[in-house]
């Protein structure tokens, strides 16, 4: 492995020498900083980077915790902050927690081993184990801002949507075009309520909209479930349609758990969107390419992204030291999946 005295050695001028010109340091002579970048050249040196950073309290490395990245929303919501990062001049270092709090805290202890400048945390759902990590990152110096689900953890910045008006949307959008017999699919948490996560506003929204718009909307929930996924929308979606043949519409608490009921219902032979309207949430790409497109309540997730992405960096470069609370709206995106009730 080539070293700083290698590089030294060839160009012919001591180790400090050598470290002013590679962090670019003024007062060098252009003729002994062309040298060093020869014998950096031709010796092919690579700086250590981490070793730098525990020098200079410098990374430039920033964590970022999602609950997952296989989902379509999360590699969505990932990309916008890795770019975003990225034409800052910033590395992101991309974990999953699974909403684990082991996997959240694990993590966390890492990225502070290595230095990092700042951290980007879609919370697991422990608020008690977040707050002493993020605590924990603060008094390292450590910037942090919450994304798409902020605990009650008081002065830390955080980018959401706001779930609750996004169900009350979608909910109203079926009622609107007739429906009053609608199944949910959502997950036993966000059925049971009393958390403040992405999937109770929502199915909290949900079931205001059926109270303060008709009196007669009965809502079927889904049998509960801990992940939502495509696998589980078919199954859900067989289940609700099989066992209850009068519904008109079902309302998928995510684009992937609505596709999944969107294939459950044309296995069963279903004429959609005649036989059954199928509503999502989220807006990913994918809700675009199905057949009918699906209807949905679309999350601006790039923006989200970005302006988490931005938020953190300017606490870290100190542009902002105050905590910044963004809540950005969701807009319908009306399809071929949602049509009026027959008759």
């Amino acid at each position: 492995m080539v070293t700083i005295k290698d590089v030294a050695r060839l160009a012919g001028v001591s180790i400090a020498t050598v470290s002013r010109v590679l962090n670019d340091y003024a007062h060098v002579r252009p003729e002994v900083r062309e040298a060093v970048n020869k014998a950096v050249d031709a010796l092919g040196y690579r700086r250590n980077a981490l070793a730098s950073s525990f020098r200079t309290q410098q990374s430039n490395i920033v964590g970022v915790l999602l609950r997952q990245q296989r989902t379509p929303f999360s590699s969505a919501l990932a990309y916008a902050i890795e770019t975003t990062m990225f034409d800052q001049g910033y590395r992101v270092l991309l974990c999953s927690t699974n909403g684990d709090a082991d996997r959240e805290e694990a993590y966390l202890e890492t990225m502070l081993d290595m230095r990092v400048q700042g951290v980007i945390i879609r919370p697991s759902g422990n608020n008690a184990r977040t707050a002493r990590q993020v605590s924990l990152l603060r008094e390292r110096g450590v910037s942090v801002a919450f994304v798409d689900m902020k605990p009650k953890i008081p002065a830390i910045s955080s980018v959401v949507c706001d779930n609750f008006s996004g169900g009350y949307q979608g909910m109203r959008h079926l009622i609107e075009l007739g429906h009053r017999r609608i199944g949910v699919v959502a997950g036993g948490v966000a059925q049971r309520g009393g958390n403040q996560d992405v999937g109770s506003e929502r199915v909290r929204g949900i079931r205001q909209a059926a109270q303060d718009l008709a009196s007669d909307v009965e809502i079927i929930f889904s049998h509960p479930f801990d992940t939502a996924s495509f696998e589980v929308g078919r199954e859900a979606g067989a289940a609700l349609i099989t066992g209850n043949p009068a519904i008109t519409a079902i309302f998928g608490t995510t684009d992937m758990l609505a596709i999944g009921v969107m294939h459950a219902a044309h296995e069963l032979g279903l004429d959609l969107p005649r036989d059954l309207s199928i509503l999502g949430y989220d807006g990913v790409l994918e809700s675009a390419v199905t057949f009918p497109t699906l209807s949905t309540i679309a999350q601006p997730i790039h923006e989200m992204g970005q302006i988490a992405a931005m938020t953190l960096i300017d606490h870290m470069r100190q542009a902002s030291k105050s905590p910044r609370q963004v809540v950005l709206e969701n807009t319908l995106v009306q399809r071929a999946s949602t049509i009026p009730l027959a008759g």
